[in-house]
C-alpha cells in the first residue's frame, strides 16, 4: 500500500481520538464523577480501559507501518494522551474527568497496534497444519469469550436466595437506610408504591423507593406507580434495590428523558465491565412534572432476560432482552447500546472478529485437511450450545446462528480468494 494512504491513516486515527476525547458530549455527572487522576476509576474501570485500548490502536497501527519503533510509539501515545488528559483536567470539555488510566490504557493502545503489525505474517502461515491449529485456537479463543460473556451475566454474589432451603438462606426485604441513591439524582416524580418480589412499599412523595434485601436474589420482578415525571435527562432512579451493606443496584427502574429503564449489575459489574440496559421509549412523552395520571412500570431481570413494560393513559408498550452469549461486545465499550441505533451493526461487527478468522485460517489449512475447518465449526458448535447449561444465559437464537455461519463462511471465502491471490503473485514473480 502506499506511504501517502498510511499517512492519512494516521491523520485520520489524530481526529478520531480528539473527537472521541475532546468534543462537547459525554459529560459525566457530578455526582459520578471518579476521583481526578486516578489509576482505577469508577465501576466501569474495565470497559474503560478496553475502549481507550481500542481508540489507540489505529495510531500505533499507522505509526507502526510508517517505520517507528515500538518504544516511541508508546511514549508518543501516551505523550498524547496525557495532552488530552491535561486538557480535560482545566475543564475542556466541561465535566470530563482526567485520569491515569487513561493514559496507560492509551499507550498499551498504542502498542497494541504496533503487535496487530507484528502479527501480520501469520495472515498466511508456512503450512496448512499452521493454518489449522490458527483455526483451532480462535475457535477456541471465541468459546472462552462465550464462556466469560456468560458468566459476567451472571449473579454478583455466589450467596444467592436458595428458597428450599431453610428460612436463613431466604432473602428477606426492608427499606434502606440510604435516605438518596448514593451517586445519583434526586427523583422528582410522586411514587405511590413499589413491589419487589413480593415485598410492597408505599411512599406518595419524591424521590426513589430504596428497599435493601439481605442477599441477592436468583430474579427480580419490580413493579411501581408513580404519577408526573422528572424533568432532568439523564438516568435518574424511581425504584432500587441493593443487598445490605452495599450501594450498587441488583437492579433499578429510573427515567432517562421520556423513557423507562432498567439497570441490573452482574458479574460484569464486579469485573469492572458495563451491563446491557433495557430502554422503553415514550412512557413520559407529552407528560408534565405533576401529570395526576398513574404509570405502572413492571420490570424483570433474571440469568436469561430482562424484560421491562409500561401502562398509562397514554403509553402501553414492553420490550425485552434475550442474555445470551454473542452480546459480549455489549459489556466492553459504551459507545453503542443494546436497542440503539448502531446496535445491529456493532453486533455484527462483533460476530465478525469472532467468525471470520475461523474462516480464514480454516480454509487455507482445509486445502490439504478437510479436518481444520470442520473441527473448528464443532468445537464453535458444541461450546456455544453448552453455555445455558453451564450460566443459565438464553441460548443463542436461530438469527445469530445464520449471522455466526453466514460470517464464517465469508471469512473462508475471503481467506481462498487471498491465498490464490497470493499464489498467482508469487508465480508471476
Amino acid at each position: 500500500m502506499e506511504w501517502w494512504v498510511w499517512r492519512v491513516a494516521l491523520a485520520a486515527s489524530v481526529v478520531l481520538i480528539a473527537v472521541a476525547t475532546l468534543a462537547p458530549y459525554g459529560a459525566i455527572d457530578v455526582a459520578s464523577m471518579p476521583p481526578r487522576w486516578c489509576l482505577v476509576c469508577g465501576g466501569l474501570w474495565l470497559t474503560d480501559g478496553i475502549s481507550n485500548v481500542v481508540l489507540f490502536a489505529p495510531l500505533g497501527l499507522a505509526l507502526g507501518v510508517l517505520g517507528v519503533r515500538w518504544w516511541v510509539v508508546v511514549v508518543l501515545s501516551a505523550g498524547f494522551s496525557l495532552g488530552v488528559e491535561w486538557l480535560q483536567s482545566i475543564g475542556f470539555p466541561p465535566a470530563r474527568s482526567a485520569a491515569w488510566a487513561d493514559v496507560v490504557a492509551n499507550a498499551l493502545g498504542g502498542l497494541a497496534g504496533v503487535w496487530v503489525l507484528a502479527l501480520r505474517r501469520w495472515l498466511f502461515p508456512a503450512s496448512w497444519r499452521v493454518a489449522g491449529r490458527l483455526a483451532w485456537g480462535w475457535a477456541a479463543g471465541v468459546v472462552a469469550v462465550f464462556a466469560l460473556t456468560s458468566a459476567a451475566l451472571g449473579p454478583r454474589s455466589g450467596d444467592l436466595e436458595r428458597p428450599w432451603m431453610d428460612g436463613a438462606q431466604v432473602a428477606r426485604y426492608a427499606p434502606s437506610p440510604f435516605p438518596h441513591v448514593p451517586g445519583q439524582a434526586w427523583y422528582g416524580g410522586l411514587t405511590d408504591s413499589v413491589s419487589v418480589n413480593g415485598y410492597a412499599t408505599t411512599h406518595r412523595g419524591t424521590g426513589p423507593v430504596i428497599i435493601a434485601v439481605s442477599r441477592e436474589p436468583a430474579a427480580v420482578a419490580m413493579r411501581a406507580v408513580l404519577r408526573g415525571r422528572e424533568v432532568e435527562r439523564f438516568v435518574v432512579p424511581i425504584a432500587f434495590l441493593h443487598v445490605a451493606g452495599d450501594s450498587s443496584a441488583v437492579a433499578f427502574v429510573g427515567e432517562e428523558d421520556v423513557a423507562a429503564k432498567l439497570v441490573v449489575t452482574r458479574r460484569a459489574w464486579d469485573w469492572g465491565l458495563t451491563m446491557p440496559t433495557l430502554r422503553l421509549n415514550g412512557v413520559f412523552a407529552g407528560r408534565s412534572a405533576t401529570d395526576p395520571r398513574p404509570v405502572v412500570l413492571e420490570a424483570w431481570s433474571a440469568a436469561d432476560t430482562l424484560r421491562l413494560s409500561a401502562t398509562s393513559a397514554a403509553f402501553t408498550g414492553s420490550r425485552a432482552m434475550p442474555l445470551t452469549p454473542v452480546i459480549g461486545w455489549s459489556l466492553i465499550q459504551t459507545v453503542f447500546s443494546i436497542g440503539g441505533t448502531f446496535e445491529l451493526l456493532a453486533h455484527i461487527c462483533w460476530l465478525a472478529a469472532l467468525m471470520m478468522p475461523i474462516g480464514w485460517w480454516g480454509v487455507q489449512a482445509a486445502a490439504r485437511s478437510g479436518r481444520a475447518l470442520g473441527v473448528a465449526m464443532l468445537w464453535l458448535w458444541v461450546g456455544a450450545a453448552a453455555m445455558p447449561r453451564v450460566f443459565g444465559v438464553a441460548p443463542i437464537g436461530a438469527r445469530d446462528w445464520v449471522i455466526m455461519m453466514a460470517l464464517l463462511a465469508a471469512g473462508a471465502a475471503a481467506g481462498r480468494f487471498a491465498a490464490k491471490t497470493r499464489a498467482l503473485r508469487h508465480q508471476a514473480e
